[in-house]
């Protein structure tokens, strides 16, 4: 709807700083047309209100300038008597904690992204931790996945479209460096 929008007044503009300009230039090859609609009583009317109009539109685009755009990166929830904001680092905190209330989990990692839809709001979520070699890791990961999910999704009230989660190994992830 914008761009349709967008594209109207676009086009209206281009038209009608046409028409003035049309009736600016003298040039001999075009004075007879110029001529020809300066004798119709609705022309010079016309362009005074198009005149008018492309000054109109100038303002409005000169004053949206000033009209804040930026909202913050996160979901807003709408209600009749306002809205609820509902930050990234928040979805992730709550995600984290999640992770956290298992033992056998090392070093979690949750990076959430939030797509912010008119009718479709919905988050997506991966989660990254060490775990050691002697854990059952199927059983384990399917646990945290519907415990994350199921979390994330009552403290948000919005779906869980995605939920990625890696798991490694903490031997084969190498020496660390102390």
């Amino acid at each position: 709807m914008k761009r349709l929008k967008n594209f109207i007044l676009g086009l209206l503009i281009v038209v009608i700083v046409g028409v003035l300009l049309f009736m600016f230039i003298k040039d001999s090859r075009i004075s007879k047309y110029q001529d020809q609609l300066m004798h119709f009583n609705w022309f010079v009317p016309t362009l005074i209100g198009l005149s008018a109009l492309l000054i109109l539109i100038g303002l409005i685009m000169v004053f949206s300038l000033f009209k804040p755009t930026y909202r913050k990166p996160g979901l807003y929830k709408d209600f009749e008597d306002g809205h609820i904001y509902i930050s990234r680092k928040s979805v992730e905190k709550s995600a984290y904690d999640t992770i956290l209330k298992y033992d056998e989990v090392r070093q979690p990692n949750v990076v959430a992204k939030l797509y912010n839809k008119k009718k479709k709001s919905h988050i997506a979520l991966k989660a990254d931790f060490f775990v050691p070699g002697d854990v059952q890791v199927n059983s384990l990961t399917e646990e945290i996945r519907n415990d994350i999910k199921q979390n994330v999704e009552h403290f948000t009230e919005l779906p869980v479209s995605k939920l990625e989660v890696n798991v490694k190994d903490q031997k084969t992830a190498g020496k660390r460096v102390l």
